[in-house]
């Protein structure tokens, strides 16, 4: 086969794929229960599910190897952290590439992310994984509104079976696009189109609480806070519906800026705002900052909402006396 013939080959074999993988009816990010069986039923060996629960802990509902929807990968969401002094840090390219590699995706695979679906604060966990897959050049990605539990829940096919897949050849291809670097974020700062966006609880935001890896409280120097519990029926695990998140969008001024640059204390409340922002609202411009808080207070960056040097060591001694008693 001459050089011609072999590009040509490739071509159609690229353009089939991208044919085929945006040919399953119905896909959007975020998918319900039945949604998601729907198109289960249809494309079952097309779409790829990568349960991020653990493979075993004492709750069941928590645990892949006690009951997951048939067919999907166990890859806990541990695997896409960073170490535990730096919990939100991106992975390296060679790390990100192994674990798309083991699960046998590439960039047209149809791949949906499952959480427990317990509260809220769960979402954030798919909604991270979601992220790196996307900065890793997949083009088609799914959350299950609720997790698993909402999948239960709809008396949906439930398996003890272990799933398998051939490893793929694909090399992750970091895409800059939804990625903010501190040094991105602190470029930021002396723009007056950016808006940094506080996805953490109204306590942290004002320098009343911290993560236990953070230099200190506070936030970003100018940064807006916007819980990311709010996009939830009432407090969670299920989102509010799609023209009512963008009504919360609007009226809460997050469609204005030309870059959102979305943050918490680890890049996991703030991939919910991201997710809810960029995929669902459709906002443009709209980046996370992995690494959040705890990276940014270490690198001794512009910050407010600190404690002075009194009130820093009473919010010391009072996590301490809740930390031992």
């Amino acid at each position: 086969m001459n050089i011609r013939s072999l590009f040509s080959t490739l071509l159609l074999v690229l353009a089939s794929s991208f044919a085929f993988a945006n040919s399953v009816s119905g896909w959007k990010p975020l998918l319900s229960a039945n949604e998601l069986n729907q198109i289960l039923q249809a494309h079952s060996d097309a779409v790829t599910i990568i349960d991020i629960r653990p493979p075993n802990a004492l709750d069941p509902d928590s645990s892949y190897n006690a009951g997951h929807i048939p067919g999907a990968l166990s890859s806990p969401y541990g695997n896409w952290r960073g170490p535990a002094e730096n919990p939100g840090k991106f992975l390296p390219q060679a790390q990100l590439t192994a674990l798309v590699q083991g699960l046998g995706l590439n960039a047209e695979t149809p791949t949906v992310v499952l959480h427990k679906g317990d509260s809220y604060s769960d979402f954030g966990a798919a909604a991270r994984v979601y992220w790196t897959l996307k900065t890793a050049g997949l083009q088609q990605l799914a959350v299950v509104d609720g997790g698993f539990l909402a999948w239960k829940q709809a008396g949906l096919p439930i398996s003890k079976d272990t799933a398998t897949v051939t490893p793929s050849s694909y090399p992750a291809t970091i895409q800059a696009d939804w990625l903010a670097s501190t040094s991105d974020v602190e470029q930021q700062l002396k723009q007056t189109n950016t808006k940094l966006l506080d996805a953490r609880p109204a306590d942290f935001f004002a320098g009343e609480k911290w993560h236990g890896a953070a230099a200190k409280p506070g936030t970003i120097a100018g940064a807006e806070d916007f819980d990311n519990k709010q996009w939830f029926r009432s407090g969670g695990p299920l989102l509010e519906a799609p023209e009512q998140l963008q009504t919360l969008a609007q009226q809460n001024d997050l469609t204005q800026a030309e870059v959102t640059v979305s943050f918490c204390n680890t890049g996991h409340w703030a991939a919910t705002n991201w997710f809810v922002l960029s995929e669902v609202v459709g906002q443009p411009g709209v980046k996370l900052y992995p690494e959040s808080m705890v990276e940014w207070s270490a690198a001794g960056l512009p910050m407010d909402n600190v404690p002075g040097r009194l009130k820093w060591a009473w919010l010391n001694t009072k996590q301490w006396f809740a930390n031992t008693f």
